[in-house]
This record gives C-alpha cells, sequence and structure tokens, in this order.
C-alpha cells in the first residue's frame, strides 16, 4: 500500500516534453512512485479534481524575517537608503523576531505553492538567530535553505567579524544538511572583497554552495569600478567567487561581458521582478540570459508569491523589451520550477512531476469564476491565478497545505503572536 494518491487533476509534468496529462499521481517514501495507470490502495487521498497539480514552486530569494512592510520609514525609497533606515531598526530584533517572521513568511509562501525557498539571513549581532530562524521554518513543513549571510560592514551595531560568521556557518553545517546551507556574503556594500574570496575557499573546502547579491543599482557598478576597477559581476570573477555551486541575487546592472563570464561559470541568477519594481532597480535583462544558455530563477525577495512573479516575470519583460513575446507563461512556470531546482543543485530531485523524484506537488483550483474559461492551463496559471487559488500543497510526500489551509499551523494563534511580537517589536525602535 502506497502513501498518498493525487487524485482528479491535470498534471503539468514539466518533464523534458513539458507534457500535460489527466492522471493520478501516487507517492511513496516521499518521492513520486506512479504516474497513472490503474487505481492502487493508499493510506491517504488527495482530490483535485478540477485542478492543475504543478511540481512544488521554488523561491529563490527572500528575507522572512521581514516583520516591517509598509511601515512609513522606508516608503518611497531606494534600496540604498532603505538599507540605511532599516539597519537601526534591526538592532532590536532577537530571535523571536527571527522565529517568528520566518515561520510568517514560510506559511506565506508555502500557502501559495511554494515548497522550497532559499532565505537569506542577516544579520548576526545577537546569539541564537540562526536556531530560532530554523524552528520557525521547521514549524511549517516548507522545504527551507539557509543563506546563511555575512556583514561585516558598514553598520557596526549590527556587523559582525568575518571570524565569527565563518564560525557559525561551520558550526550550522554540523548540524544541518550541507546541501540546505549557503555562505552568503551580503553585498559588496556590506562586506569587502576580500570576504568573497574567502568565502570560496571556505564553501569548497566545508562542500557548501555560495550566494550573494550583486549588481543592484548603477551606484554600485560606479562605486565598484572606482573602488576596485571592475564591474561588480567581473570582480566576483576575478576573485574566484563564481561558479556553477554559485547563486547570484538581482543581476540587473550586467555588461554584455559579464554575461558572458556568467555563461561560462555556470553561474545561477535570481530575478526579482516584483521587488525591482518597487525599488526601481530596473529590469533584469532575462531574455538575453536565457538565450546565453544561463540559468534564471525567480525570486519573491519580501514582496508577495511565486504565481504573482511569474506573472510580473512575463508582463515586466513584455514592456522593458517593447516585446509581447520576451518571455512565454512556460518559460516564467520554468524559471518557477525546473531553473529553481537547477539552481539548488537538485535537478534530478525537484523542478518536475516525474517518476522517481522528490514528492512536491501543488494542486491549484481551477473552478472559479476569475479563472475561466481554461483554454490553456499553463497560461491560465501564469496569467490569471493567484496564491490563494492554491488548495493542496504536498512537500516531499507530507501534505502540507489541504484545502487552503496549513495541516500544521494553527492560523489563528500564528496571526495573534505575530501580532503581538510585531507590536512589541516596534515598540522598542520607536516607531509606533
Amino acid at each position: 500500500m502506497m502513501d498518498l494518491r493525487v487524485r482528479g487533476g491535470t498534471i503539468i509534468t514539466m518533464d523534458d516534453e513539458r507534457s500535460i496529462i489527466d492522471a493520478d499521481v501516487y507517492v511513496d517514501a516521499g518521492r513520486i512512485a506512479v504516474i497513472g495507470g490503474p487505481p492502487r490502495r493508499t493510506r491517504r487521498t488527495v482530490d483535485a479534481t478540477g485542478m492543475v497539480v504543478i511540481p512544488g514552486l521554488i523561491n529563490l530569494h527572500d528575507h522572512l524575517r521581514d516583520l516591517t512592510p509598509g511601515i512609513r520609514i522606508g516608503e518611497g525609497l531606494k534600496i540604498d537608503a532603505l538599507l540605511r533606515a532599516y539597519w537601526r531598526l534591526t538592532e532590536v530584533m532577537g530571535p523571536e523576531e527571527y522565529r517568528v517572521g520566518a515561520m510568517l513568511g514560510a506559511a506565506r509562501l508555502v500557502k501559495a505553492g511554494v515548497t522550497s525557498v532559499v532565505d537569506h539571513v542577516y544579520p548576526f549581532h545577537v546569539p541564537g538567530l540562526a536556531e530560532s530562524t530554523i524552528a520557525g521554518y521547521e514549524a511549517t513543513g516548507i522545504r527551507w535553505f539557509m543563506a546563511r549571510g555575512i556583514m561585516t560592514q558598514p553598520y557596526k551595531p549590527i556587523c559582525e567579524t568575518a571570524t565569527n560568521a565563518f564560525r557559525g556557518i561551520e558550526e550550522l553545517a554540523d548540524v544541518i544538511p550541507r546541501e540546505r546551507l549557503f555562505v552568503a556574503p551580503v553585498s559588496l556594500r556590506q562586506v569587502p572583497p576580500s570576504l568573497y574570496t574567502r568565502a570560496r575557499r571556505f564553501a569548497d573546502r566545508h562542500g557548501l554552495r555560495l550566494y550573494t547579491h550583486i549588481a543592484e543599482t548603477p551606484e554600485e557598478v560606479r562605486q565598484t569600478k572606482h573602488e576596485h576597477g571592475a564591474r561588480p559581476v567581473e570582480l566576483l570573477h576575478k576573485l574566484g567567487f563564481a561558479g556553477e555551486d554559485t547563486i547570484m541575487v538581482h543581476c540587473v546592472q550586467l555588461s554584455a561581458g559579464e554575461m558572458r563570464q556568467l555563461a561560462a561559470s555556470g553561474s545561477h541568477v535570481v530575478h526579482c521582478p516584483t521587488n525591482h519594481m518597487k525599488l526601481a532597480k530596473g529590469v533584469t535583462a532575462v531574455p538575453k540570459l536565457l538565450a546565453r544558455g544561463i540559468n534564471v530563477g525567480l525570486g519573491v525577495d519580501t514582496m508577495g508569491d511565486v504565481i504573482g512573479e511569474m506573472r510580473q516575470e512575463v508582463l515586466l519583460q513584455s514592456l522593458a523589451n517593447k516585446d509581447p513575446g520576451a518571455i512565454s507563461p512556460m518559460t516564467a512556470l520554468e524559471m518557477a520550477t525546473r531553473n529553481g531546482a537547477a539552481a539548488l543543485g537538485l535537478g534530478t530531485e525537484l523542478g518536475s512531476i516525474e517518476e522517481g523524484k522528490r514528492a512536491d506537488l501543488v494542486c491549484v483550483d481551477l473552478r472559479t469564476v476569475h479563472l475561466q474559461p481554461v483554454l490553456d492551463p499553463v497560461w491560465t496559471l501564469v496569467n490569471r491565478a493567484y496564491g490563494h487559488d492554491v488548495a493542496h500543497v504536498v512537500v516531499d510526500g507530507r501534505v502540507v497545505v489541504r484545502d487552503g489551509k496549513l495541516a500544521d499551523v494553527d492560523e489563528r494563534s500564528l496571526v495573534e503572536e505575530v501580532a503581538a511580537v510585531t507590536s512589541s517589536y516596534l515598540k522598542r525602535t520607536g516607531t509606533s
């Protein structure tokens, strides 16, 4: 007897042929055991009648500890000014804020069909932050990856020494799976170039992957050229940071030469379209990157959910390239599934619905007025659906969302806890 049957859905497999089939999916021991065929006995059943079943969505970049969306102190600011405003607030954050923020962010994502998330966590200015953050993830059932940030400059109250940072990462590597952990210098604004070289050597020594923000703004390009004689992505290649095990987030400001370097190194790129629009960063040249064979995935970056980011990718690239076909709905879905899995080094495990792969499945209910008529399920998913259309979510064979509700979290209690922790936190900052 198998563990789970997902019955009656239309499967957007995202396999090599991009097959779309009407079939049941059978799950056993956390993996997809059988697709289609005669009915089999299972311990549990999820009814996906009238739904599309898609691979779990992958959010390659977020900061889940965000408990201050919409406060006036940050509204209307571009990224550098925004960071300076928020660094002061971060001084009073502690383990409880990190735990609750991680739990809330992960819960919000998994309800909207995200089964895997990379959380870029920093700063580490007081003890216990990493452990509390992991406890927040674990409560929700999401598959989490921690990009353990390193921030040694410029705002001293929340900075740590490089020695303490690498010691903290080494301690984490002893207690969590190494595939879940990235060595993540925050950016060239927050660490010196020499630390990128040190991060590469450390990651190679410990079998870890690398991660950073890079090339977000024209000012970053100007400053990096002035101080170091190279553009940001060019500099990372010179420092040895780039590679097939490296994820570079944003990459808005790229030269043709840097694109060639990215392609040659095999580095992965994350585009966060809504965040880029919100903070007026510009548009990552995703069609050009994909055409060069560079793997590009999607990041939410505190904005919404991956279904929304797929739609934003299509719309933003249409406008920027003056071409309604610059990014197709299928390409956007690839970025959110297969490309995300490849960036995590898990392309053989995640990103498509195929026998033998990990059972990450998302059932999106298409039986609502705002999605009708459904003529092409991929088009409808990307152009019309929302996170709240997700009915069921399976992660590693476990049902973590059923009928739109979290299976392991009391949502009302979580809302109340978030309100209490946020109120206390903001009072300590003097902003409420």
